[in-house]
């Protein structure tokens, strides 16, 4: 910026210090809920801020082995000191997946961002907290689901039917067998959650077939495949609910049955 100074006979020059605004942490949410609350082991997780990263979103790009790092775009997530696997960053909003290595009953959450590291922000740790992906990533409404066939979207134009497998995904399960490896993705043996997992459909108890690591998806990401029972009310947005050991996932999530 360049300024007449008349009263001295100047042309005054203003260059920028440089300098970034500190980051600042204001939530941390379940990825998939969108609810803040207890934090798991391996659980996708949405920081809220500012400053926490740059002014366009930038995703993370997992390695030739399908893992994802712990910087992207000189932006790093750390609880309790241990460096987490980063999924996306950007100025208000970073995601990550806790390491599987917490533990004790709280975490520090810092964001650290061209150097500079936020204050600690404080969370529980549960041994679960799940949250069901829904289709428009607001934590309600239709989930994000593939029909039995493998290959088409769960929705109220293709529902799926009594009898028929559904895959729901989902993160918070804790901890796994085999153990969880921070950003790697999920292959041969898939990990299981150690806790028992259930679902209800339409309230009413829905065979598990199937709950562990999502094929080559990063590791906290579950998919669990559950068989339509018999006897629900059907429709275009059937309740769904997910219990891992003790906690629930959120309400208001829907799949489409006919």
């Amino acid at each position: 910026l360049y300024i007449a100074d008349t009263g001295n006979d100047r042309i005054r020059v203003l260059i920028p210090s440089g300098q970034v605004s500190s980051p600042s942490i204001a939530a941390v949410t379940n990825a998939a809920s969108n609810l803040p609350g207890a934090i798991s082991p391996g659980e996708i997780v949405v920081l809220y801020g500012s400053s926490i990263g740059p002014a366009q979103l930038v995703k993370a790009a997992p390695g030739s082995d399908g893992s994802y790092g712990t910087q992207v775009a000189n932006t790093s997530v750390s609880f309790n000191g241990i460096a987490a696997p980063m999924i996306y960053t950007w100025a208000t909003q970073v995601a990550a997946v806790v390491p599987y290595g917490i533990t004790g009953a709280t975490a520090q959450v810092t964001v650290t961002y061209q150097g500079q590291t936020s204050a600690g922000f404080s969370v529980s740790i549960a041994s679960s907290a799940p949250g069901i992906f829904t289709s428009d990533s607001s934590g309600q409404g239709q989930a994000a689901a593939i029909n039995q066939d493998g290959i088409t979207v769960n929705t109220a134009a293709t529902p799926t039917k009594i009898g028929d497998i559904i895959s729901l995904y989902a993160t918070g399960e804790g901890q796994t067998t085999p153990g969880g490896v921070d950003g790697q993705a999920a292959s041969v043996p898939y990990p299981k959650p150690n806790l028992p997992v259930t679902v209800t459909v339409g309230g009413q108890d829905a065979p598990v077939e199937y709950a562990g690591g999502a094929p080559g998806m990063v590791a906290g990401l579950m998919q669990v495949n559950v068989r339509i029972p018999a006897g629900i009310q059907t429709g275009n947005a059937v309740p769904v609910v997910l219990r891992v050991g003790d906690a629930l996932s959120q309400g208001g999530v829907t799949i489409a049955v006919r």
